[in-house]
């Protein structure tokens, strides 16, 4: 493809995934032209492309991919998981840094798991380009994997850290202990040949199995930034070889201190590693419901294959006491199925010919005949887990505070142990002890334990979240809710189950036939209706020649040669078919008994209505009196006839309701709400997909479509309206974890540096008691953030 670099601009190819008529290419220019820095954009049928000429100085790439989603439509995007070596929380923002740029959409380093995900443009750049710029910046890149990532890669990379910690420490450990003992003989005045002795001792602790933070802190200043392994290094490399200059011309040596700072701060990562790798069990217990085999059914025999072979389309038999290996739809057989894992809900559900069966669900009693749909990382369980990984690594923007904070504070503790080694030195002339507190204040103040108490607590939470049926997309939503004014919600699908039944026609079978006809290539729940009731009064029908669907308004086509629109009064309007009287005055008594109309119509005229009922999904009134009670005002925004939006809002106690809005308007409504407090907008369809990206935080019903899926923060599976509170409680629960992390971090540094600067001398900390402090204070973090487990 041929790059053209324009004098004002850099241009570059989008793939644009979901236009399918010339409206579609307008709107995904419309949307592209608005992001700053764009200075011409032009979409394409033809080529499912998009080509931008923008200014790489004021374009924020991941910016293109952000407005083309809210528009409803999305960029085809790769991934790359770059594994590093030892990367620590400190370093998230410059490796951020160094691969965001033009090409990339969204970069998501993980410090738990030692992975950066990168989404990216491959006809912009590759992974090894991007895994090239960690590399020259210092960065030790392990492995770089595309698509998918095993599910046992944050376990492989924290026991691949954990080795080389267990090798450094086997290496440190006796040494150490040996030194300790050799200072209490030098005491009994065993000095000239013992310090000789320590000196051998002290050096293979030194740069073998000090080397790792010696590199990460030489690393850190090719970066012009400071971090642990700087403050470390400075503190034993200090001691190190003043002890060697002591040793040298007759003075105190302090081997042991070096030693053992280096030894007690490797055993601290050892036991934090081992740690970590709980925080991935949520994971992994989500990928391991996935069984390796399945049994095909073939001229009658079943043949036992790797369950991602399965094709769409084959039978798959489940027994008894079996996990279903594929996702399909049941084509035989009856039983109840565990989808505990789905929706965290232990209660089986009954499943008999036509019901959907998910890959990973527990067949308790019956016999099923699956026809499979999807399988192996198609599966909605792979989807999951690869969602709850990509969350995992996100970063909430509290993070971006500490970050700041991070990157001053460690240049203000090498201030403060340089004063405090001046101020000693001047006050009592001994080098010594001068050194000995700059030492225990360079190791004590290390900020490992700020950085990991934002990234485990969303790790931890995220994947505890996805075990009770809540899938956490973005979790720097979940810092957004705590000041939420208004819960938005759609009507048909999210606040009713989405599965109306026809209860009244007006015009007799041959309008439901056109409109059945017309509405089986549709996927709104509202067709369904249509065309299974048309189905159950065994009319026959025909094939549309011509199909489209207009958001907010219905559906066209053509059928046996006539022109036909179903949906509400703007189809009508566009038919230039005027609405009978008697037509308006029995659609409006349907909608005063909460019933949704929807017209059938030809060129010029009106033939018919059809009446649509819907159930309120169980739940919803508990979830919209809860919301209530914490002074959140819920909201009804629907496409929906005024009457039927009322009917359903009078039920639930909703006073604020906005009907008959098409997809942009609902956004509009949205945008018009944020200007009086935090809007979080719940929804499931098409028509909600510029709402949930417009909202501060989009919630998206699981049995919704893709799009709206794609457009949400936060994913509701199965469709439970009740999950709404969940997603709230556990933002709660997951905050009030961070901030005790972060009061804990600031604390420990607050009141330990003092100390450790002799303040209150003759009460010192020593600065291997001071790489013992600083060990246990990322140990606390972690098994805080490992409380969540249990939330």
């Amino acid at each position: 493809m041929i790059r053209i670099r324009f004098e004002r601009g850099r241009q570059t190819t989008l793939k644009i995934i979901g236009m399918h008529c010339a409206t579609c290419t307008l709107a995904v220019q419309k949307a592209l032209l608005s992001v700053p820095g764009v200075l011409h954009a032009e979409a394409s049928l033809a080529g499912d492309e998009a080509k931008v000429v923008a200014d790489p100085t004021r374009l924020r790439y991941g910016d293109l991919l952000r407005a083309v989603r809210k528009a409803g439509y999305d960029i085809y995007r790769e991934e790359a998981h770059i594994v590093l070596k030892a990367v620590r929380p400190e370093e998230v923002s410059r490796i951020a840094e160094l691969l965001s740029g033009w090409g990339v959409f969204d970069v998501r380093p993980n410090p738990a798991a030692g992975v950066v995900t990168v989404e990216y443009n491959p006809l912009e750049v590759t992974p090894g380009e991007l895994a090239r710029k960690l590399e020259e910046a210092g960065y030790e890149v392990a492995e770089v994997k595309t698509g998918e990532v095993d599910i046992d890669v944050d376990r492989r990379v924290v026991e691949l850290d954990r080795a080389d910690l267990r090798r450094r420490l086997a290496v440190a450990a006796g040494p150490t202990a040996a030194l300790v003992a050799l200072m209490v003989a030098s005491m009994a005045g065993l000095h000239a040949a013992v310090y000789w002795l320590q000196w051998a001792l002290a050096t293979p602790v030194q740069f073998y199995s000090g080397w790792r933070f010696i590199k990460g802190a030489y690393r850190a200043f090719r970066n012009k930034t400071a971090n642990m392994d700087t403050l470390v290094t400075l503190g034993t490399l200090s001691t190190y070889f003043y002890s060697v200059y002591s040793l040298l011309t007759g003075g105190l040596v302090y081997f042991e201190a070096s030693a053992a700072v280096i030894t007690l701060v490797l055993l601290g990562r050892y036991i934090e590693a081992g740690m970590r790798i709980k925080t991935g069990e949520a994971v992994r217990r989500l990928l391991t419901l996935q069984p390796e085999k399945a049994r095909v059914l073939e001229n009658g025999a079943e043949v036992e294959v790797p369950a991602a072979q399965v094709k769409p389309g084959q039978l798959v038999a489940v027994k008894q006491g079996e996990r279903a290996p594929v996702d399909g739809v049941v084509e035989e057989g009856f039983g109840y199925v565990d989808e505990s894992a789905f929706t965290g809900e232990p209660m089986p559900v009954e499943k008999k010919k036509g019901d959907l069966i998910l890959a990973g669900s527990i067949l308790v009693r019956g016999y099923l005949v699956v026809r499979a749909t999807r399988s192996g990382r198609h599966t909605l369980l792979a989807q999951m887990v690869k969602l709850v990984r990509q969350a995992q690594g996100a970063r909430l923007p509290v993070q971006q505070l500490v970050d700041k904070i991070s990157g001053v504070f460690t240049w203000a503790v090498i201030a403060v142990a340089s004063a405090v080694f001046v101020l000693w030195y001047l006050t009592t002339g001994d080098i010594n002890r001068a050194l000995i507190f700059t030492a225990s204040v360079l190791v004590v103040a290390c900020p490992c334990a700020l950085g990991l108490a934002t990234p485990l607590s969303v790790v931890v939470g995220v994947g505890r979240a996805a075990e009770k049926g809540v899938l956490i997309k973005r979790p720097e939503a979940l810092q957004k809710l705590r000041e939420a004014r208004y819960v938005a919600f759609d009507k048909t699908g999210t606040l009713t189950l989405g599965r109306p039944r026809v209860v009244a026609v007006w015009g007799g079978d041959e309008v439901l036939n056109l409109a059945a006809s017309l509405e089986q290539k549709s996927e709104h729940p509202l067709a369904a209706a249509v065309v299974e009731y048309a189905r159950e009064r065994n009319l026959k029908l025909s094939e549309p020649e011509f199909f489209d669907s207009i958001p907010g308004a219905g559906v066209y086509g053509r059928i046996n040669g006539v022109a036909v629109a179903v949906g509400n009064e703007k189809i009508l309007r566009g038919m230039g078919a005027e609405l009978p009287p008697e037509v308006a005055k029995w659609a409006e008594e349907m909608r005063e008994q909460g019933y949704t109309v929807v017209y059938v119509a030809t060129e010029g005229k009106t033939l018919g209505a059809i009446a649509v009922g819907d159930q309120i999904r169980e739940g919803a009134w508990e979830a919209v009196h809860w919301l209530k009670t914490r002074g959140v005002e819920p909201v009804i925004v629907t496409g929906d006839h005024e009457k039927s939006a009322r009917a359903v809002a009078k039920k639930l106690g909703i006073s604020v309701v906005y009907s008959g809005v098409d997809p942009e308007e609902k956004a509009k409504i949205v945008e018009a709400l944020k200007s009086r407090g935090l809007v979080v907008f719940v929804g499931d369809g098409v028509n909600d997909a510029a709402a949930l990206a417009t909202a501060d935080v989009g919630i998206a019903v699981g049995t919704g479509t893709d799009v709206a899926k794609e457009a949400g923060d936060t994913i509701l599976l199965r469709g439970d309206i009740t999950k709404v509170v969940e997603v709230f409680k556990i933002s709660e629960k997951i905050m009030r974890n961070v901030k005790f992390n972060l009061f804990w971090a600031f604390v420990y540094n607050i009141a330990l540096i003092p100390l450790a600067a002799g303040v209150f001398y003759p009460v010192t900390l020593r600065p291997e008691l001071a790489g013992l402090a600083m060990a246990f204070s990322s140990i606390s973090v972690t098994l805080n953030a490992l409380r969540l487990r249990g939330a």
